[in-house]
């Protein structure tokens, strides 16, 4: 296969164009200018986009790397010559999540469709090798020369060194074994840890159901129990219940006979206590206890004998008709003695006045006293000051009688009442209203028990439909038994497998004895050449990994310990020997490198373009470098 022409909307290709040609192809330009996005557009034209790719710490999947710069859809066409013929390969989007999906491949010039080319298989088609083993042959991006190894690849090396001999890798059989092993164990994880959760979990529901079972056996005998208990406590009850009506009524009467009797005793007690209320209501100590009654009667004699007192005081005439007389003198001999005399006359007519209004006053209060007297004792209905002497101390003995009937009537009063409250609560008794503590207690009891025979009944049932959820013990047991059969077929199946890989990996050994030394004897060839017999040996073990040895040198070395121009050109020398081997002959596929010689010395650089255009007499090569 040859590429002739490339068209590309991809990356920062908007619409670019670039021309090949057969042999060695070097395109010298600059950084940034597109050279790895032709790279990638090549290999997205031949093998489409992984859409499928996520991003991640230091990577971009090539969906959103190569998204055109100018937010159009990628697309490109690739013109290329395959067998004999031209064919013009195109990709384009239809729809975002799906770059470059839509393809087409026809012959060129014409609408003709290439007969068994899709975009599937349009890669593997052209090139004769899958994404994979191209990647790690003719395909050499930037920085990445090592080679990555894989199942495909390590079978075409190995069926090209073995005369066909192997259809299957060793790495990918003794893959598989183990795949097989980790589907039946791996840590706790596998068929067969599976298997032994599963019937561990079996007996743990066997034995649940066991104990259920026993649990369900034993509220059952309780309940039973606690029937039996109830029936017992019914019976009793119904017996007290019958005592109790019986006493009931009996004592019904009894209080009934009683209260008749307290009623009767409370009407004679409430008549005599009228009686004696009456007896002290009324008259001049009506509302006065005993002692307030012997105040009054002290205060109205000590009142009396005041006013007596007061009206049996007289005032005397003498001194005003010696006063009257002296004036009268006076007058006398101031008419014959001399003038000045009238004041002795004045003055004693003066005061006989004044003694005589003293004594009229004095006469009218006493007056008033005796009046008052008299008023007092016909107030109180008495005829001397002490007359309300006998009749307080009358009242207070008719208090005292009162008081004590008001006492009998409070005593018949408390004891009806009484006697009507025992003949309520008998009423209650007889009625069922109110029972007795012994009658509360049996029906408690009985309450309790019943309620604990509902409890059980419901748990039996409840424990009776776990049982049956949980299944018949029988078929558990039997399906534990064919769980462990085939524990044990698993079993023998996973020692059979390990058996087989730990023997196919004593073959794989001797499998690198010759897969090694046929590529690596190529490998040390090129890279003899291109170091210029620096080194004179390379080996490749199955996993590509590399070790080189310096001429005259008795160690073979890894990559870590070469410099970064040396570890490039030693898997350039790699993948130029897996081309050879694994890739078709009869229509070699190019091979492209993307800036592979950056690290090269002049020298170096000049053997690998010698190298890679005797190479281009076979197979088309296309270089991309900056140098």
């Amino acid at each position: 296969m040859v590429i002739r022409r490339l068209t590309a909307h991809f990356g920062c290709l908007e619409g670019d164009t670039l021309e090949l040609h057969e042999g060695l192809n070097v395109i010298n330009a600059p950084n940034e200018s597109g050279k790895s996005t032709w790279c990638a557009f090549i290999r997205a034209m031949l093998y489409g986009v992984d859409s499928s790719e996520r991003a991640r710490a230091g990577h971009l999947p090539d969906k959103t790397r190569f998204a055109p710069w100018t937010g159009s859809p990628m697309s490109g066409t690739m013109e290329i010559s395959h067998g004999g013929r031209d064919i013009t390969l195109s990709r384009m989007t239809r729809a975002a999540n799906a770059p470059m999906r839509v393809f087409s491949a026809v012959y060129t010039g014409t609408a003709d469709a290439v007969p068994g080319i899709d975009g599937s298989n349009v890669g593997e088609y052209l090139t004769g090798a899958s994404r994979t083993v191209f990647a790690s042959s003719a395909f050499i991006g930037q920085g990445a020369a090592a080679v990555t190894g894989s199942a495909e690849l390590e079978r075409r090396i190995a069926s090209v060194v073995s005369s066909g001999e192997e259809e299957v890798s060793a790495g990918e059989a003794e893959e598989r074994l183990r795949a097989w092993l980790r589907k039946r164990r791996y840590n706790r994880r596998g068929a067969i840890p599976e298997l032994e959760r599963e019937i561990a979990s079996d007996e743990e529901a066997l034995r649940r159901v066991a104990d259920t079972v026993a649990e369900r056996d034993r509220a059952s005998a309780e309940l039973a129990g606690c029937e039996e208990t109830a029936s017992r406590l019914s019976a009793a009850l119904k017996s007290a219940q019958e005592r109790e009506r019986l006493a009931a009524r009996e004592d019904f009467r009894r209080s009934g006979e009683r209260v008749s009797e307290l009623e009767q005793a409370y009407s004679r007690a409430a008549a005599e206590a009228a009686k004696t209320a009456a007896a002290v209501s009324g008259g001049v100590f009506d509302g006065l206890d005993a002692a307030g009654a012997a105040e009054l009667a002290e205060s109205v004699r000590r009142e009396a004998e005041a006013l007596r007192r007061e009206g049996t005081k007289r005032a005397g005439a003498l001194p005003a008709a010696v006063l009257a007389a002296l004036a009268v003198i006076c007058a006398a001999l101031g008419l014959w003695l001399s003038p000045f005399v009238f004041i002795g006359t004045a003055l004693f007519a003066a005061l006989a006045a004044w003694q005589y209004t003293l004594m009229s006053r004095s006469c009218a209060a006493a007056a008033r006293a005796r009046e008052e007297y008299s008023a007092l004792l016909a107030r109180y209905s008495i005829g001397e000051p002490d007359g309300l002497k006998m009749p307080a101390a009358d009242y207070a003995r008719r208090l005292d009688e009162a008081a004590a009937a008001a006492e009998r009537l409070e005593a018949a009063r408390a004891g009806l009442e009484s006697a009507r409250g025992e003949r309520r609560a008998d009423e209650s008794r007889l009625t069922g209203a109110q029972e007795s503590d012994s009658l509360r207690r049996l029906e408690w009891e009985l309450a309790s028990m019943n309620a604990r025979r509902e409890s059980l009944s419901a748990r039996v049932s409840e424990l009776s439909g776990v049982i049956s959820a949980m299944g018949d013990p029988v078929a558990v047991e039997s399906g534990i038994r064919e769980k462990q059969a085939r524990l044990e077929a698993l079993t023998r199946q996973y020692d059979a497998i390990e058996l087989a890989a730990n023997t196919l990996e004593r073959a794989g050994a001797e499998l690198q004895s010759r897969f090694s030394p046929a590529l690596g004897r190529r490998a040390a060839e090129i890279f003899a050449r291109l170091t210029g017999g620096r080194y004179d040996e390379l080996t490749v073990s199955r996993d590509f990994s590399v070790l080189v040895r310096r001429a005259g040198d008795s160690v073979q070395r890894g990559s870590l310990y070469l410099s970064a121009g040396a570890v490039d050109l030693m898997y350039l020398a790699v993948r130029l020997a897996i081309a050879e081997l694994a890739l078709p002959a009869d229509e070699p596929c190019p091979i492209i490198l993307d800036d592979a010689l950056a690290y090269l010395d002049p020298v170096r650089r000049e053997r690998v373009l010698e190298l890679l255009e005797e190479i281009g007499k076979t197979r088309q090569v296309i270089l991309f470098t900056c140098a």
